[in-house]
């Protein structure tokens, strides 16, 4: 088993950061070997000038689409659909599409920064709502797509979204 193609097909997988702890545990190596993986890999994609790239936070990596190509992101959708929308509030959007009800703190888990901004624009434009809160303390909202997002998105229902692989 090539190791590196195990790191990216896992980080690829996960969708969200993971601990580089489980990462070596997973793939059977040291910690230090691993960072030598990340490494080489990382340095992979730049020499490829790839559209992925790896983001590190803290004791846990992630692999993410590269930044310079947030308008092929954009294009990907239908423009006067997402017209207005950035690369971070699509995702934010496609987030809580296919993982309602969410809160704020699992958005934020799974991007690795902060919706706040994204958050505010999708509920003032319809197309979130938070109607609901988490029965734990601090009541956290959970959002939701609105019947708006559908008909903007034309979508008869959440079944009509396209499968992703998680």
């Amino acid at each position: 088993m090539n190791q590196r193609r195990a790191v990216e097909t896992i980080l690829l997988a996960a969708r969200e950061p993971v601990s580089l702890s489980r990462l070596a545990s997973l793939i059977q190596v040291q910690t230090k070997e691993l960072n030598d993986l990340l490494e080489a890999l990382e340095q992979e994609y730049i020499d490829m000038k790839s559209g992925l790239e790896l983001r590190r936070f803290g004791n846990k990596v992630q692999l993410a689409i590269n930044d310079r190509y947030d308008e092929l992101i954009s294009a990907l959708f239908d423009s006067s659909r997402t017209k207005g929308y950035g690369a971070a509030t699509l995702e934010v959007l496609s987030i809580i599409a296919y993982d309602q009800p969410i809160t704020r703190a699992q958005i934020d888990h799974i991007r690795g920064v902060s919706s706040d901004y994204s958050l505010r624009l999708l509920q003032d434009r319809g197309l979130i709502e938070a109607k609901a809160t988490l029965d734990v303390i601090g009541n956290p909202k959970l959002y939701t797509t609105t019947e708006k997002f559908l008909r903007d998105f034309s979508l008869s229902s959440l079944n009509d979204l396209p499968e992703v692989d998680r």
